[in-house]
């Protein structure tokens, strides 16, 4: 058994220089904003937030993006979120 098999290769450029990453990002960049993102078991809207815009305090800010100011800090499972631009 390889000691590697099950790990993902991602081809990454940066200045003209190529590498590969065996690590998959979790998180988008910035520049890479707004993007959706499929809600799981027991996310709120601020923890969202705080992921995505690095301040929970903009929980408000997410949930207007996607239509939800409905009284309810949880997202239902499933729930394709977009995560606007700041």
């Amino acid at each position: 058994m390889q000691r590697y098999q099950n790990n993902i290769r991602i081809l990454k450029e940066e200045n003209g220089v190529r590498f590969y990453s065996s690590a998959i990002p979790a998180d988008p960049l910035q520049e890479e904003l707004p993007f959706e993102y499929t809600s799981r078991i027991g996310d709120r809207w601020d923890s969202i937030a705080s992921k995505y815009l690095g301040n929970p305090s903009l929980w408000y800010v997410v949930a207007a993006a996607n239509n939800s100011l409905n009284g309810s800090i949880f997202v239902k499972p499933g729930t394709v979120i977009i995560i606007p631009e700041m």
